[in-house]
């Protein structure tokens, strides 16, 4: 029997997520970081990424753009103001934005914030497309 802990996603607005997980695995900024249930207490900064939250539905995805991952006393929270569950993101959409993007000769736009545009698109698409 799997050992199962908290989990809880939340924006400025709304309560993405709040139920059980048996394994969840956050895009940090300097690589991914799986939790299990007894973890050490952690706060970390999050990245650009795929989240995965494993339960016993299955595997839900979800895009996350930074932001803030605490563990402590049996509960994995997720505090970030972008994030996008699978159910809502169109594969082909996003994969059209990202061609106007990286066809775009917009000089208003800087190379760092259109790079960060990129990392943000290419990881809704990884997670609109499992």
């Amino acid at each position: 029997m799997s050992l199962i802990f908290d989990c809880a996603i939340l924006t400025p607005e709304n309560i993405i997520y709040d139920g059980k997980a048996e394994f969840v695995v956050v895009q940090m900024h300097d690589g991914e970081m799986g939790f299990l249930s007894g973890h050490m207490p952690i706060v970390g900064e999050l990245g650009i990424g795929e989240m995965r939250i494993m339960n016993e539905n299955g595997i839900e995805r979800i895009a996350i753009e930074g932001g803030i991952v605490e563990y402590s006393n049996g509960k994995i929270t997720i505090l970030t103001e972008h994030v996008f569950m699978k159910k809502d993101l169109d594969a082909e959409k996003l994969q059209e934005d990202l061609k106007k993007l990286l066809e775009s000769d917009d000089k208003t736009i800087s190379k760092t914030l259109k790079e960060m545009e990129k990392q943000k698109l290419k990881a809704r698409i990884k997670v609109a497309m499992k």
